[in-house]
């Protein structure tokens, strides 16, 4: 006899213990790089010619026009935009920073304002605050400086006492910095990493003390050095790369116990991990000293999903920076021989954000190694520093909007024509008004002596008896003076004039030839006057 259908559906076929297959969500299984291409054969010359790739989007780069912002004389090594792209500002080796603003400059393209953070040290970073009412900068000095949108300075934040073992016991760094973060969950924290293994976390109006430490792992012995850090854009978690090659991936709100994620030689050991930057949620890519970008996945960090090589940085500074849409990776390249590059001239190279797959290399018109890079999301406009000091800035006439094309259309201002009515002649300038002077203290004071009035010593007062002319002077003297009193006020006027009345009658010296005749004092008026009111 037959089931029917409806019971049948719930009498068991089959018996036994069976496997079921784990099921894996998409957002947790780890993603798979796509293909890379096949690498060609070198070709003359040395290095591998890298083609644009053929399939995917096309790279929409500004690349129309160019301009040059001079003032840098050495390696420009950090380059800084505010949210408007109105004001920019770049640090070199040199130890000095310019400020840029776009808006009141004109074609000769000259910054307004420069500055010196820190005497004799190089900077290394600079980053303007999510809100860019502040800039801050690092640079090989153990403290962090803290400036308005304007350039003043706000805040220098603590230093660190260096016979402190325990870095957890510092209240800052002990050692240069060498990188820094703003979290972008505000506009009061950042974070800096520096030379002593640590990642602080500071708060703007604090500027005594780090609000956490955070100490980098390594199986080496010593200390090691942190050389980039970075927040993700939720600001849950931050990034960091050390010396020894290792790339962590911290809780940024605690506890620093270990690190979520970590990477032992992630890159090779002893060179300088220049830059860690997140792309999306769940992906991290590095750049380190042994020409090598890698790309990683944040759930499963044991082996790199992508690996760019031969590209090389132009110093330990060399940075990251992503296009406005995150599609594009721009890495600055340094130039060498055996590069397939016209002679003398820098260069960009633009690799796919999901493969590092490398789709355009950007030329541009100057010699060196491209050392920090930037593309302004708003303006649409890159900012390259170089080796040798220029920062070269790439906009499209069509494409981009205001910043240095606002710059490019301004006339410069005419400068005032100097008189040419005659030579000028400055009194200083004439042998007879001219004075040398002497540069040297030293030799001053030695033509001093020799001038007998100049040189003349003031007679010191003679105490005692006198002695070869002088009259001595003692304590007794002194007070003799200031006891007897002065007896002028006691005496009769009258009486002193009329002593002179004749040596005036026979000699008219003293009294005008008007008043020869007349008496020096005429009391005939006074005959009836008391005597007392008389002499009065």
């Amino acid at each position: 006899m037959g089931l029917s259908d409806s019971l049948s559906k719930f009498i068991p076929k089959d018996f036994g213990k069976k496997k079921r297959a784990a099921k894996t969500p998409a957002a947790c299984s780890p993603s798979k790089p796509e293909p890379e291409p096949e690498p060609e054969p070198a070709q003359a010359g040395g290095g591998r010619s890298r083609q644009p790739a053929s399939s995917g989007t096309p790279v929409d780069a500004p690349t129309g026009q160019h301009a040059l912002l001079a003032g840098h004389k050495k390696a420009v090594s950090a380059i800084a935009w505010d949210a408007s792209g109105d004001q920019m500002a770049t640090g070199e080796h040199g130890s000095h920073m310019h400020l840029w603003d776009f808006t009141s400059m004109d074609r000769t393209f000259q910054s307004w304002r420069t500055l010196v953070p820190a005497e004799g040290q190089q900077i290394r970073a600079l980053k303007y605050s999510p809100a860019s009412t502040h800039l801050l900068c690092a640079t090989g000095d153990p403290q962090a400086k803290l400036y308005s949108h304007d350039g003043r300075l706000v805040g220098e934040f603590k230093r660190g006492d260096m016979y402190v073992t325990d870095m957890r016991k510092t209240r800052g760094h002990v050692a240069g910095l060498a990188a820094l973060c703003w979290d972008p969950r505000g506009n009061s924290k950042f974070a800096t990493c520096g030379m002593d293994s640590t990642v602080r976390i500071w708060d703007c109006g604090r500027t005594s003390e780090q609000e956490q430490v955070v100490v980098a792992k390594t199986r080496r012995r010593g200390k090691v050095a942190v050389t980039a850090c970075s927040y993700n854009a939720d600001g849950s978690a931050i990034a960091s790369a050390q010396h020894d090659g290792g790339l962590s991936v911290w809780p940024s709100s605690g506890p620093f116990l270990r690190p979520l994620q970590h990477v032992e030689d992630a890159h090779e050991p002893s060179t300088e991990t220049s830059a860690a930057e997140f792309i999306g949620p769940s992906m991290l890519v590095s750049r380190g000293g042994d020409s090598t970008v890698k790309l990683w996945d944040l759930r499963k960090m044991a082996q790199p999903l992508a690996v760019a090589s031969r590209l090389p940085a132009a110093g330990p500074e060399a940075n990251l920076a992503l296009d406005p849409s995150g599609r594009w990776l721009l890495v600055g390249v340094e130039q060498q021989q055996q590069q397939q590059q016209p002679s003398g001239s820098a260069s960009i190279a633009v690799l796919s954000a999901s493969n590092l797959s490398e789709h355009q290399r950007i030329g541009l018109p100057l010699a060196g190694g491209v050392l920090s890079v930037a593309w302004h999301p708003e303006l649409n406009q890159i900012a390259a520093g170089l080796s040798t000091g220029a920062v070269v800035m790439l906009y499209d006439s069509d494409k981009s909007r205001r910043g240095v094309k606002l710059a490019a259309s301004k006339r410069a201002r005419p400068q005032a024509a100097a008189s040419s009515s005659g030579p000028i002649i400055t009194p200083n300038a004439l042998p007879l008004f001219r004075q040398d002077q002497q540069t040297s203290s030293k030799r001053r004071r030695e033509k001093a002596r020799q001038d007998p009035v100049r040189s003349h010593k003031p007679q010191v007062p003679l105490y005692g008896h006198g002695r070869g002319g002088a009259i001595g002077a003692n304590e007794t003297q002194h007070i003799m003076k200031s006891l007897i009193k002065d007896t002028i006020r006691d005496e009769d006027p009258r009486e002193a004039l009329l002593k002179y009345a004749a040596k005036a009658e026979a000699e008219p010296t003293f009294v005008a030839p008007s008043y020869k005749d007349a008496p020096v004092f005429d009391d005939s008026g006074m005959a009836d006057e008391p005597e007392m009111k008389r002499r009065k």
